[in-house]
């Protein structure tokens, strides 16, 4: 059984969606833009998607 969506990871993609950049969501929600892109690969990799 999959383990349950990730809130961090949800409020991440939401910060992306808003500011249009990985970058400025980094700032938005206190990480590293390296941090916020693995963030986004492990949602990608949960919900099965590339």
């Amino acid at each position: 059984m999959k383990s349950p969506l990730d809130l961090d990871q949800l409020q991440t993609f939401i910060s992306i969606a808003d500011t249009g950049s990985f970058t400025r969501a980094a700032e938005e929600v206190h990480r590293t833009q390296s941090a916020v892109s693995m963030q986004m690969r492990r949602l990608e990799e949960r919900l099965g998607k590339p």
